[in-house]
């Protein structure tokens, strides 16, 4: 095993887990929703596995590993942060 042992174990239940998974198979969820679900569950799967090697399995960097693992171990979401400054004025 390379690297530290992770500062955040992830533990889901197995509603969590059947909607990770769900987000991870539907062919119109967007990619990197997908990337984030499957960080999650990799952590939650093998917890003695370091995060350079969930970002290898998963094909991303450590540094988007570490970020998700320690957001849904505080907020239990895959949603991004909000952002700073004024809102859009235009629909997008």
């Amino acid at each position: 095993m390379r690297g530290p042992k992770p500062s955040h174990p992830i533990e889901l239940t197995t509603e969590e887990q059947e909607h990770l998974r769900s987000l991870v198979r539907a062919h119109t969820t967007g990619q990197s929703l997908a990337i984030r679900a499957r960080i999650v569950l990799f952590a939650h799967e093998h917890p003695e596995w370091s995060n350079q090697q969930i970002a290898q399995a998963v094909g991303t960097s450590d540094r988007l590993v570490r970020k998700w693992r320690q957001r849904w171990a505080t907020t239990k979401t895959l949603a991004d942060a909000p952002r700073w400054g004024a809102p859009r004025r235009f629909s997008p």
